[in-house]
């Protein structure tokens, strides 16, 4: 579509329902006329970044703020759908600039290789990994309580509140978040190592030593607070500055907008998405396969159709976490079936998700140590 100035895209989304996009982009127009001397653009494929980058271009920086210098960047995790390439392609064309290609410092293979696997968040993933770096056996020690197990874990503190709820009454920093994880993990330890580092090489490695590469002062990134997670939570405002030595501002323009805000925005200018959205009904995109998303066995059908060999990578690269997130949601699904629901305890899936898993998953490989056992098979 064609650029305008921050007064015209101000006029084009006028109304009191557009107040939070035109005070985007009056903070887009602060941050390009006054801090981006050297600014990374990250370009994810997704649907954020999509809207994001739309923002930026249609303000036309060459013409508005010849100062600033921008340099638009995606980070190849080594786990890519076809489709995202493509769309990168499509956005060079449709905007007139080149998106450089950089490959992960330690792609999502070697990074699952090297930690650990994911497993279902990385709130979780973070904390039960860190057990097990400490030596702590699910099955012995699982019930004891925080007070027991401080005394043989004392540099464990804040994993093992997790574990014992001890962060607070409803905390979400309790395991009793995840409905019967705990019970669940007792009866079934891993048998596989569990970590939250293993995409660390592939986007926040890289990310830094692309920005010490082109010197850059500030980092643009396509994040909204209403898409929750890890990153969003983490902070409270659209702009951070340095927090450490070698760390630069970074400025996320759509941190506030709501879902409808954004679906407003894409229909006034015309934003179009890759096809893992527009054709195949994605929500939303992140390491192809993840096992942090709830909804992987979906994802994993849809590589079947898209890329039949990136779902075999992902089998390879995520199979025991896989294995171990379906039997935890057939014990689930088994426990409500025993009438012994815990009261007080939030539930992640509602019973119907949890039936719909069990369903995909009907005659499909059933738990068992010595399948789960070892390192991820590389993939050749």
């Amino acid at each position: 579509m064609t650029p305008m100035s921050v007064e015209q895209m101000l006029e084009l989304f006028s109304g009191d329902e557009n107040r939070t996009i035109q005070d985007a982009f009056r903070k887009l127009h602060a941050n390009l006329k006054f801090r981006a001397e050297r600014t990374v653009v990250a370009i994810s494929g997704g649907s954020d970044s999509d809207v994001m980058l739309d923002m930026v271009r249609a303000l036309e920086p060459e013409k508005n703020y010849p100062e600033a210098k921008l340099f638009y960047v995606w980070f190849n995790t080594g786990l890519e759908y076809t489709a995202t390439k493509q769309h990168l392609d499509y956005l060079e064309e449709k905007y007139g600039i080149t998106i450089e290609r950089k490959k992960a410092k330690t792609p999502v293979p070697k990074g699952c290789k090297d930690y650990g696997l994911p497993f279902l968040s990385k709130q979780a993933a973070a904390y039960l990994g860190r057990l097990q770096e400490h030596g702590f056996n699910f099955a012995v020690w699982g019930d004891e309580t925080f007070d027991r197990l401080y005394t043989m874990f004392p540099k464990c503190k804040a994993a093992l509140r997790f574990w014992c709820n001890e962060w607070g009454e409803g905390s979400r920093m309790n395991i009793s978040c995840y409905r019967l994880l705990k019970e669940f993990m007792i009866e079934n330890p891993p048998q596989f190592r569990i970590s939250d580092k293993c995409c660390n090489g592939a986007k926040k490695d890289a990310s830094h030593d692309y920005i010490r590469e082109i010197n850059a002062t500030l980092n643009m990134v396509g994040v909204r607070r209403a898409e929750g997670g890890v990153r969003a939570t983490a902070y409270t405002s659209c702009f951070s500055e340095a927090s450490k030595r070698g760390d630069i501002a970074q400025f996320r323009p759509l941190f506030f907008f709501t879902d409808e805000d954004k679906a407003r925005y894409c229909q006034i200018r015309g934003v179009a998405h890759s096809d893992l959205y527009e054709k195949y009904g994605f929500v939303r995109t992140g390491c192809a396969c993840c096992p942090f998303g709830s909804r992987f066995e979906d994802e994993l059908q849809t590589a079947e159709r898209l890329d039949p060999g990136l779902r075999l990578a992902a089998a390879n690269i995520f199979g025991p976490a896989y294995e171990y997130t379906r039997a935890y949601r057939r014990y689930k699904i088994q426990h409500d079936e025993m009438g012994k629901r815990i009261p007080g305890q939030l539930n992640l899936w509602d019973e119907k998700e949890d039936k719909t898993w069990a369903n995909a998953t009907v005659g499909g490989p059933t738990l068992s140590a010595s399948s789960m056992s070892g390192q991820p098979a590389s993939v050749g």
